[in-house]
């Protein structure tokens, strides 16, 4: 058994991460900051986005910054989004994440409204937010757990300070145990599920956003309080589309991931933002063996997932 942890992880695993109450977490994202998080201090006007890794969080934040500035794109020129929201759990400078200043420290000093955003599961949230009745508004997004797992397989060849896992075999199993960083996917949503009804909480599948984006947008602008014409709505839409978003310096992550941090193997933070492309990863014994873990976890949840790419829904937004 490898130090520090209750069960063997892999060398990559022992290398970059730790454990804390049962949960692999990233050096980048220490233990101060957790025990930080878990103390801090909410404001009433206060907007979280929380997702599972590699969830649509990237997006979510590009949307919401557009509705704070009325679909306004000039806004965001010369910015990057991940620069105008706080990461709550990360260090400031990933390349020395034991000296680094955190990210909750500029969060803490922010102006409010804020905007803040964490991918941690409840137990590690803020007490005002972690609870069944949030004290602030969270905005959950919530992908299918295949997916994520091929997508937060790549990312983590592709970040430097982020496990690399031998093969996806090796990675399939350690996520299979929710023992890949930030833990049990099922873990971090239902109880965000659970709690979809709360006038605080805005729940919204992956799925759905790319079926019918216009749709999300208004959702989201509700959620904070905005009135939006059509106008700008589908300003918004059209500029928050993957093509777009990956192809704008101020949206896409590898414009500001330094060489030191990637691996410089031409992977990319945005690789591909479909539905099903798990089918190219995982193996039929795989499947299986995952398909068994998701009947037991979500019996009785009610939630229902979306697997398979359908006929997109081309609104008149667009």
């Amino acid at each position: 058994m490898n130090a520090g942890f209750s069960a063997k992880v892999p060398a990559c695993v022992a290398e970059t991460c730790y454990e804390h109450e049962g949960v692999i977490v990233p050096n980048i994202m220490p233990l101060r900051a957790l025990k930080r998080l878990r103390n801090f201090a909410v404001r009433p006007d206060d907007l979280f986005v929380v997702t599972y890794p590699k969830s649509g969080t990237t997006w979510a934040e590009h949307l919401m910054m557009l509705i704070r500035f009325n679909g306004n794109l000039n806004k965001l020129e010369g910015k990057h989004v991940l620069k105008l929201i706080p990461f709550l759990e990360h260090v400031k400078d990933l390349a020395n994440p034991s000296t680094s200043a955190l990210q909750i420290d500029r969060a803490e000093r922010l102006k409010s409204p804020r905007i803040l955003k964490s991918h941690c599961h409840p137990p590690f949230l803020p007490l005002d937010i972690s609870t069944d009745d949030p004290k602030a508004k969270v905005l959950y997004v919530a992908r299918n757990p295949k997916d994520t797992a091929v997508s937060l397989y790549h990312f983590c060849h592709y970040v430097g300070p982020m496990p690399s896992y031998e093969s996806w075999d090796v990675f399939f199993e350690e996520y299979l145990a929710g023992r890949t960083p930030q833990g049990s996917w099922f873990d971090n949503v239902l109880p965000w599920w659970r709690r979809r009804n709360h006038p605080n909480v805005l729940f919204l599948k992956y799925e759905d956003m790319i079926k019918d984006l216009p749709t999300a947008v208004r959702q989201i602008a509700h959620f904070m309080g905005k009135s939006l014409s059509d106008d700008v709505i589908k300003r918004i839409s059209r500029a928050s589309t993957f093509k777009a978003m990956k192809n704008n310096p101020s949206s896409n992550p590898d414009s500001i991931i330094s060489p030191a941090i990637s691996r410089g193997n031409n992977q990319s933070f945005m690789r591909k933002g479909i539905i099903g492309d798990w089918k190219n990863y995982f193996t039929a014994d795989q499947n299986r063996k995952f398909d068994e873990l998701y009947e037991k976890k979500m019996a009785g949840t009610g939630l229902v997932m979306q697997f398979e790419a359908k006929a997109p829904f081309i609104p008149s937004l667009y």
